[in-house]
């Protein structure tokens, strides 16, 4: 399960594998009829899953006759007006029904602005379906190429608005691109970069618990931070202060930096595969202050370039185990590496480009 929601709300909704959506006591389904038969994702119907960038925007497509109907789930709005967007596109030469299904307790009925639950709107549209079959499906005819939008209204939410004036996938996915550019911040090869700008945007979205509190201050997110440690308990408070990040941030930025007083080591977790290749890690927060580095390579050795808080010695044994410096800001150019990290990348060509100039880098 994959969550989309705001920063305001953290986790709307959840999107499954199949891009069955669940918020609070509903679950919303749907279908595809191409020709004569409805076609189930999961069930008979062949899908596949993407997130196409950092922003948690879910696309599901399900594969049909020439071509695919693409499901886009995320989360728009501020405070308890979040609401979740459930568009389906028909990316096929041919026109088919979509059939959403809701499945929630209760009375379900349909109303002019969308579908009722013992009073309480869970589902909003802005045009009736053409049809309500069996089973809670609403159903919309959509023709080669046009897109079908619903939105999943919260318990404590509503809407009267209008649906498709809402922000499109690609807007929101250009306002996270913005809320995440703060703190710190990578550039690796993919797919760990995508993986990485994924798994920060989904800290943000974060329950408060210790584990994330941990992570938000690792990896910049100062004010997020802040706020999340006012709503901790004790037990959760003591836990933080002893943690240090998991998962894939943490496993990320152990690779990134070791910090031992005033000695700090870049890069000890460097791999072989990311011979040749550019890497770069903006704002890094220490105990002594903020940390900037990248590797940017001449042919076939690496050139280092670091903005260190002053009183540091820095060094990159990964790559050049005789190489040290005390200066705080500099740029060098590092030995070929060695022959065991050369052995480990296999066949990974080791060609690069001029280096970047300082002034480029700060």
């Amino acid at each position: 399960m994959v969550g989309v929601g705001t920063l305001t709300t953290g986790v709307t909704a959840e999107v499954d594998a199949f891009g069955t959506v669940r918020s609070g006591a509903v679950r919303l389904a749907w279908r595809v009829r191409s020709g004569n038969d409805w076609v189930e994702p999961g069930a008979g119907g062949t899908t596949r899953q993407s997130r196409p960038s950092a922003a948690p925007v879910l696309h599901t497509a399900l594969r049909l006759p020439g071509g695919d109907a693409i499901q886009r789930v995320y989360a728009v709005g501020d405070g308890d007006g979040a609401l979740v967007v459930v568009e389906i596109e028909n990316d096929s030469p041919q026109a088919i029904a979509v059939g959403f299904v809701v499945d929630t307790p209760g009375v379900v009925s349909a109303a002019d602005d969308g579908v009722v639950v013992d009073g309480q709107q869970v589902l909003a549209w802005s045009r009736r379906p053409g049809a309500v079959e069996d089973g809670n499906r609403f159903v919309y005819p959509v023709p080669h190429r046009t897109t079908v939008r619903v939105v999943l209204v919260g318990p404590d939410s509503e809407f009267a608005g209008d649906v498709h004036a809402l922000a499109g996938a690609d807007a929101v996915a250009h306002a996270w691109d913005r809320m995440l550019d703060r703190g710190l911040r990578t550039e690796l090869p993919e797919p760990l970069q995508s993986e990485v700008d994924a798994a920060r945007a989904d800290l943000l979205l974060a329950l408060p618990t210790a584990d994330a509190f941990v992570a938000l201050e690792a990896w910049g997110f100062d004010e997020d931070a802040v706020e999340m440690w006012s709503r901790l308990g004790m037990r959760a408070r003591r836990a933080a202060r002893r943690g240090s990040p998991r998962g894939l941030l943490g496993k990320t930025l152990a690779a990134l930096v070791r910090e031992d007083g005033g000695l700090l080591e870049l890069l000890p977790g460097y791999r072989a595969a990311w011979l040749g290749q550019h890497l770069a890690a903006h704002d890094i927060p220490l105990r002594r202050g903020m940390c900037s580095f990248a590797v940017r390579w001449h042919g076939a050795r690496p050139a280092l370039l670091w903005d260190v808080p002053p009183g540091t010695t820095v060094r990159v044994p990964a790559l050049d185990p005789g190489w040290s410096s005390n200066e705080p800001v500099g740029e060098t150019l590092l030995a070929e590496p060695t022959m065991s990290l050369l052995s480990m990348g296999g066949d990974v060509p080791v060609v690069g480009t001029i280096v970047d100039a300082p002034e480029q880098f700060s």
